[in-house]
């Protein structure tokens, strides 16, 4: 009803199949995952990239799959400062619906730091 007062259609907040593969190979600093228990961001991966097949749509990081969704089923969307994506459906490893954040990388992998 809000979207017919103003004149919006209701569509997808998500991205397009196109815009989701223009994403591939994209560098990923690291994904959290909310935990609908305490509500707090958890750390599930770190220092990977999006994968993007004709058929999924994948977020690796250290060689682990973090989420792996069918392409025509996912719904991501970029955050409001373009920091990273939001990726929410059913992940086919686990079976169960997922929600993460990735952030984007600048490619570099800075080395350890001297305490």
């Amino acid at each position: 009803m809000f979207g017919k007062m103003f004149g919006k259609k209701n569509k997808s907040a998500g991205m397009d199949i196109k815009s989701l593969r223009a994403l591939d190979k994209k560098a990923v600093r690291y994904v959290t995952e909310r935990d609908n228990d305490t509500f707090r961001e958890l750390k599930v991966g770190n220092e990977g990239a999006i994968n993007v097949s004709n058929t999924e749509f994948t977020v690796v990081c250290g060689g682990v799959n973090t989420i792996r969704c069918a392409i025509s089923e996912v719904n991501a969307a970029e955050l409001m400062n373009k920091s990273g994506l939001t990726i929410k459906g059913i992940d086919l490893d686990s079976g169960k619906v997922r929600s993460v954040i990735a952030y984007y990388s600048d490619g570099t992998v800075s080395a350890s730091r001297k305490k």
